[in-house]
C-alpha cells in the first residue's frame, strides 16, 4: 500500500485520502497503520486518513489522533510521556499510566504529562511539561509544574492528585483564551 500510493502520489496532483486496509486487531493493525500511514505522512503523502482496525471503532479514531500528534501535524488531548518501568522506578508507572491515560481521555485541549518513576530522569522531563511527576524516596514524589519544581505529593494520591491539576491547568487555558476567570463562580 505505501508503495502504491508513493507512485500514485508522484503521478498526479490531486488530494489523497491514505489508509492500510485489513491491517488487523487493535495492537497489530495500529502498529501497521503507524508504520505504513506515517511513512506517508512524514514524506509529505496524504490529506485525509483512515485507520481500519479490527476493534472498537472509537480506537480507530484514537489512533489516527495519536499519529498525527507523534508527527507533529495535530495537537489535542492529553499526551503522556512516560518512562518503562526498572529497578529504580518509586511507584508503579504502568499502571499510574494507564489510569490517568483513561482518566484524562475527555481532555482535548492540547497538554502535556510527564510520569517518570524515579529521579534520574524525571526532573529532565518534567522540565519539559506541562505537568510532571518524578518518583522520589521515601513515599513522595515531586510534582512539576511549568517545568518548575512545585510541591510534594505521597503515594496514595498520586493519580486523583495529576488528574486534578490537568482538569484544573485545561479549564484555566480555557477560561484565559476565552477571557473568563475560572476562579469567580457563577450563582
Amino acid at each position: 500500500a505505501v508503495a502504491a500510493y508513493q507512485q500514485l502520489a508522484d503521478a498526479i496532483d490531486c488530494p489523497l485520502h491514505i489508509g492500510i486496509t485489513e491491517a488487523g486487531g487493535l495492537r497489530a493493525g495500529t502498529i501497521k497503520s503507524a508504520i505504513g500511514l506515517g511513512n506517508l505522512l512524514w514524506a509529505g503523502i496524504g490529506d485525509t486518513i483512515r485507520v481500519s482496525l479490527s476493534a472498537d471503532p472509537t480506537e480507530e479514531v484514537k489512533a489516527g489522533y495519536e499519529m498525527l500528534k507523534s508527527l507533529g501535524l495535530r495537537r489535542r488531548g492529553v499526551t503522556v510521556i512516560s518512562c518503562p518501568s526498572c529497578a529504580r522506578q518509586q511507584f508503579d508507572v504502568i499502571k499510574t499510566v494507564q489510569v490517568i491515560e483513561d482518566r484524562l481521555e475527555h481532555i482535548d485541549m492540547p497538554i502535556t504529562v510527564s510520569i517518570i518513576g524515579c529521579v534520574v530522569n524525571g526532573p529532565g522531563e518534567a522540565r519539559e511539561t506541562d505537568i510532571g511527576l518524578t518518583g522520589g524516596g521515601k513515599g513522595t514524589h515531586q510534582i512539576y509544574l511549568s517545568g518548575m519544581a512545585d510541591h510534594r505529593l505521597s503515594n496514595g494520591d498520586i493519580v486523583e492528585h495529576v488528574v486534578s491539576l490537568v482538569e484544573t491547568r485545561v479549564a484555566e487555558l480555557k477560561a484565559a483564551k476565552s477571557g473568563v476567570n475560572p476562579s469567580i463562580k457563577a450563582d
